[in-house]
């Protein structure tokens, strides 16, 4: 601690930007008493300014740079890089990072000068999203652009090495991820400052969490402990707290973890800074420590807290939350109280959206009848005028005005023509939307069917436990299923998930009867976007009829990969095979099918074969069934 404020003695570097602005600050124009300009700022001041900023908070950050940004000559704004960068980091602070692009693009500093760097990473930072992966294109160039500032020598390298560290940790690569933060650490010009060893120590812990690294989370936040007290920030020092909870709830402490989480949810409590998600956690973490009571206090919580604060809160996590505590707790009645509950949320904010999109339709269609009402009125203005100054030419101005209005009524004609044919389009392609969504829907009461009757069949012979467990599994799953149903395409990775719990589910009924691998190749599974619930009937096939009355160990082999621009995907299974299959089953087989089938046509087969399936007996296995279903690639 003492080797912590020897450190801390130093005036912060930060003041070189504070040094900058109070320079400016002696320039302010005055209008009886014109500046006189008897100093240069140089390229260089503005680099040290740039470089010092990174120790500042972000609103002292805006504070800043309004103030830089004050000085500038009108003259100086489209070729100056120092102008344009400052403009552009303005708007990325105020998150508006396309208006920021335009700033940085605009910067046309000298190739030699350190400028250069910095607008190839603030490019680089502003153009992609923090929820994407990093493809090999955008790590080609970040790569490129770190090469070329180690060349030079560049004092924002350091910035460049915690993108890439950040590139890598959205890849779920933990170990460069920290390789590169050591390397931002280390060639940070002012490393030596308490905020940016802070951040340091907070960016190594969040890695920690990733790789369940206990011991390195302790040191780790014991680190930033220390420096959030230096510098003597409250929610910094609080946001300790919210670690040292993870660490204790990793480590199996979950007595220490309710009381750190229940110290920094108190503070966002005092500084109304509460939302939904930290009256979540607060009850998972109870829950966690066999405190139903307190979850199910805590869930009620976060529900009045939205009434008052913000009732068009989404509150199917708190809900679901509930559910999965009273089952816990053998309390059935306030279990599908709560399940209930979220099937009303379900509903509620399905007809929200649907009322929303009326809306935006008929304040549309107002809209643009107003537009036609004035603009019928301008052009009836206009002729009036026409006729009172150029009496003496009313013949002319007669056949103007004739020629005028049967414009004005081919025109009117046209815009009626048009009007009607897109009315039509939309009727149709509502029609196709809302036959799209009866399609998918009809397959929601045959999966329930059949999870009811597998939970009649656990509670028929007597597994209490297992048709507990079986129908918190459900209910977990259903909350899901209900979810991606709101969509008419899902992103394959949500797709998988949901199969994954599904058949997870029949193998907590079916013990040991089968096994299962789902092969996605090296295909982007977030980028890849198919329709809801296209996999689960002919996987319920394989589970349901091609394993019954095997005497050996099933085996599920789900392989998704590319073929020419179309998503080819291969359900296979060792089972009895279609032949084999009992003839009372194929009315309720086919009908998931043709279903299945249905809903392809109505999304992809509009005048021409696109999608489909077929089933044959599968070659890899040497029986059992195999079925290939094949769909246009759609990128998200």
């Amino acid at each position: 601690m003492n080797k912590l404020v020897a450190r801390a003695n130093p005036a912060p570097l930060a003041i070189a930007c504070l040094l900058i602005a109070s320079l400016f600050s002696c320039n302010k124009r005055d209008e009886k008493n014109p500046p006189v300009k008897n100093y240069v700022v140089s390229e260089y001041d503005y680099i040290q300014a740039f470089l010092a900023m990174d120790t500042l908070p972000a609103p002292k950050r805006i504070e800043q740079i309004s103030l830089m940004l004050e000085e500038f000559d009108s003259t100086e704004y489209p070729g100056n890089p120092c102008y344009n960068y400052l403009h552009g980091y303005l708007l990325q602070l105020k998150n508006k990072s396309d208006s920021a692009l335009i700033y940085y693009r605009n910067m046309k500093p000298d190739e030699r000068s350190g400028l250069s760097i910095l607008k190839e990473y603030a490019i680089l930072a502003s153009s992609t999203n923090e929820a994407d992966i990093a493809d090999s294109a955008l790590m080609a160039a970040i790569m490129h652009v770190i090469a070329k500032a180690e060349k030079t020598k560049s004092p924002f390298t350091y910035k460049l090495y915690d993108l890439l560290a950040r590139f890598y940790y959205r890849n779920q690569n933990s170990e460069k991820a920290a390789a590169y933060t050591h390397l931002y650490y280390k060639n940070h010009p002012f490393k030596d400052q308490i905020t940016v060893r802070q951040r340091y120590h907070a960016i190594l812990f969040i890695l920690a969490v990733r790789d369940t690294d206990t011991k390195a989370m302790r040191v780790h936040l014991d680190s930033c402990r220390k420096l959030a007290l230096l510098i003597n920030d409250s929610l910094t020092l609080m946001r300790t707290y919210e670690g040292e909870s993870q660490l204790q709830a990793l480590t199996g402490h979950y007595a220490e973890a309710v009381n750190g989480y229940r110290k920094y949810f108190q503070y966002l409590k005092r500084k109304g800074l509460l939302d939904i998600v930290a009256f979540n956690n607060m009850a998972k973490i109870v829950l966690d420590n066999h405190q139903p009571d307190s979850a199910i206090h805590y869930f009620r919580e976060a529900i009045r807290w939205a009434e008052e604060n913000v009732p068009t809160a989404d509150l199917t996590e708190i809900y679901g939350g509930l559910n999965e505590t009273y089952w816990s707790m053998g309390d059935c009645r306030n279990a599908h109280i709560a399940l209930d509950s979220v099937f009303q949320i379900y509903a509620r904010n399905t007809e929200a959206i649907q009322a929303t999109k009326i809306e935006q339709i008929h304040t549309r269609y107002e809209t643009e009848k107003k537009d036609h009402a004035i603009a019928s009125l301008q052009t009836t203005n206009a002729l009036n005028e026409k006729i009172i100054t150029q009496q003496r030419w009313i013949f002319a101005a007669t056949g103007l005005l004739i020629l005028i209005v049967l414009l004005f009524m081919y025109n009117l004609y046209r815009r009626r023509l048009l009007t009607e044919r897109n009315e039509k389009l939309s009727l149709e392609n509502k029609r196709m939307a809302l036959e799209q969504k009866t399609r998918q829907m009809q397959l929601n009461p045959h999966f329930i069917y059949n999870a009811i009757a597998n939970l009649q069949g656990l509670i028929g012979g007597g597994k209490k436990q297992e048709a507990n467990a079986y129908l918190v599994s459900f209910s977990r799953l259903m909350r899901n299923i209900l979810e991606l149903n709101r969509h008419e395409m899902i992103s394959l990775e949500d797709e998988i998930t949901s199969l994954k719990n599904y058949i997870e589910l029949q193998q907590m009924r079916f013990a040991n009867m089968f096994d299962y691998r789902i092969d996605v190749q090296d295909l982007d599974t977030e980028a890849i976007m198919i329709p809801p619930m296209l996999l689960q009937p002919f996987v319920e096939n394989a589970i349901e009829h091609g394993f019954k009355n095997i005497s050996y160990k099933g085996q599920l082999q789900i392989t998704i990969r590319l073929d020419v621009q179309r998503l080819h995907i291969d359900i296979g299974d060792n089972g009895v095979g279609i032949e084999e299959q009992p003839t009372a089953l194929s009315g309720k087989t086919s009908l998931s099918r043709i279903i299945t089938q249905e809903r392809l046509d109505i999304l992809f087969n509009n005048g021409s074969r696109k999608a489909w399936f077929e089933t044959h007996t599968n070659a890899a296995f040497g029986k059992g069934t195999e079925v290939n279903i094949y769909i246009p690639v759609l990128a998200a």
